[in-house]
């Protein structure tokens, strides 16, 4: 039941449903949301529109271009909310449809997919550089805006920043499950052969894609 905002004697904890361990219960919000509940597709908004943002900005290059389409997709999310089904991640959901949209953006305007940051696109950094910004994350995800293909780094980023699984980002790249594991192996081994070149490190910062790691 989504009750109304107005009332002093609202019971927060059906407003504001929660998992075992205290985090927002994202399905229960999409159901209650579904029913017409206003203040469930809010939260929802709340709770996602940060990581959609940086999703979009790093897919796009464009800090504008994204919030355009963060606005579209939740446009586009609360128009056809009849339409998702519960057994689905409601993340995986919102996400193909912002990445549907920014296809369709790319495809009217005729625009490559951006780099990931715009230093990456422009600077040159020596080997030594590189090998010390690889050192921590951010330099690690330079590493990969400068080595791998646009779709390798999209399912990399999905993957192991955005902690979905296989499926969901096989769904949001319009692959197969196959298809999407193989791209998965592919990028990784691409990124580990090219840190093993100057440094002998191994590609074991990336778990494994096994059938069994959030399939």
């Amino acid at each position: 039941m989504c009750y109304n905002s107005s009332r002093t004697n609202v019971d927060k904890r059906k407003t504001n449903p929660a998992d075992s361990n205290g985090a927002p219960d994202v399905a229960a919000l999409a159901q209650r949301a579904q029913t017409g509940c206003t203040a469930s597709f809010e939260q929802l908004v709340a709770l996602h529109t940060p990581r959609l943002l940086r999703f979009l900005e790093r897919r796009t290059g464009s800090r504008q271009d994204a919030e355009d389409l963060v606005q579209e997709t939740w446009a586009r999310a609360y128009r056809y909310l009849h339409r998702f089904e519960s057994d689905r991640s409601f993340p995986a959901w919102l996400w193909t449809i912002a990445a549907r949209l920014d296809a369709s953006r790319r495809r009217k305007k005729a625009l490559p997919l951006a780099t990931w940051t715009a230093d990456v696109a422009s600077a040159e950094p020596d080997a030594g550089q590189r090998l010390a910004d690889a050192e921590d994350s951010a330099g690690l995800w330079a590493l990969a805006a400068r080595v791998l293909r646009p779709a390798q780094r999209e399912a990399l980023w999905l993957f192991y920043v955005e902690e979905m699984s296989v499926k969901d980002v096989a769904k949001i790249l319009g692959l197969t499950t196959i298809g999407a594991k193989v791209l998965l192996h592919r990028a990784r081994r691409r990124l580990g052969d090219t840190l093993r070149q100057h440094t002998g490190a191994t590609d074991a910062m990336f778990v494994t894609c096994q059938e069994g790691a959030r399939p």
